[in-house]
């Protein structure tokens, strides 16, 4: 297996190197993504099958396979959504069955082409200016002030505040002008089994609240990530579904069902999303649907080999990566 790097060079290129390689610098190059299994075509195109690019100005020194990448492949690479990681085959133009392969590392910061002479942002920083943003402050400030001073005023005659003189407790009285002369006459008993049934009543109200509302995460998560064979858009609904944050164990169960009714593009994207968050469980779990093969994923044992080499990569003590490792590099 070749280790390849794509080092950080001017905006729209990099600087190519695949170690171990034992042919000429005559060399065609294809480029898998992980996220989906699809190769390398132009611009955003992607496909099944793969696409071989011819590379210029290589050379070749103690087996190290190095040179210059242009924005041809470098802009496609580094304009992908998410966490991609890459595949890629190298095979010699004078001999086509000098082919190897390898995982694709990426040093430093390695830019699109877009990158170089992009003075926009600067322009519009200088549109936020701080004396606007206090002002404006100042004047929704006073705005919501005036509003306040609005609802507040009403007419003052229809309140009356009795002071009780046999009770430390002041009472607040709403009543029209015209019954001030006519005290109504409510026991201090009656009073006080209204204020405690209402502070039952408010006490239950919440109750049932927080309890029907503490049901909706676990609907949402199971709804949101519930597979039934009829989603058309698997993005959308990994999206949907990783909102919720599922658990470990959840994530494996979607892959599972997903791979049961033959949405094998979720099961595949799943795994290569959490397996690149270092969630090591899943990034175990697929390398070992490359070992065989099965209705979604082909026996593939670089790509095993690459993704026991990204869990190694997070826990380097790991023994069943180590193990594995051991087992398909025999």
């Amino acid at each position: 297996m070749l280790r390849i790097e794509l080092k950080e060079n001017r905006p729209g290129y990099a600087y190519f190197s695949a170690a171990k390689w034992k042919g000429t610098a005559d060399v065609e190059i294809s480029i898998q993504r992980n996220q989906d299994g699809k190769y390398f075509v132009e611009g955003d195109l992607w496909q099944a099958e793969p696409v071989w690019h011819k590379l210029a100005e290589m050379n070749v020194s103690d087996e190290v396979l190095q040179g210059v990448i242009g924005p041809n492949i470098i802009d496609s690479l580094v304009q992908q959504v998410g966490n991609v990681r890459y595949m890629l085959a190298v095979r010699d133009s004078t001999n086509i069955s000098s082919t190897d392969s390898g995982p694709v590392r990426m040093v430093g910061n390695i830019l699109a082409s877009l990158a170089s002479g992009d003075s926009s942002r600067s322009d519009d920083v200088r549109e936020f200016s701080g004396p606007k943003i206090a002002e404006n402050a100042q004047n929704v400030e006073n705005t919501v002030t005036e509003d306040h001073s609005e609802q507040l005023t009403g007419p003052e005659e229809v309140v009356e505040f009795v002071v009780n003189s046999d009770s430390t407790e002041s009472e607040v009285q709403v009543q029209p002008e015209e019954s001030k002369e006519e005290p109504q006459a409510t026991p201090k008993k009656k009073k006080l089994l209204g204020i405690i049934v209402g502070v039952i009543l408010l006490l239950i109200g919440g109750g049932i609240y927080l309890f029907l509302n503490s049901d909706k995460p676990a609907e949402v998560q199971k709804s949101a990530c519930d597979i039934d064979g009829n989603h058309s858009d698997d993005l959308a609904f990994l999206q949907s579904c990783l909102k919720s944050n599922p658990e470990p164990k959840r994530i494996l169960e979607i892959i599972d069902n997903a791979k049961k009714v033959n949405k094998c593009g979720i099961a595949q994207r799943l795994y290569a999303n959490q397996a690149q968050s270092g969630n090591i469980d899943i990034a175990l779990a697929y390398a070992k649907e490359y070992e065989t093969s099965s209705a979604c994923f082909q026996e593939d044992k670089s790509t095993a080999i690459y993704w026991y080499e990204t869990v190694l990569s997070y826990d380097p003590n790991n023994a069943v990566a180590k193990q594995k490792l051991e087992e398909l590099k025999k």
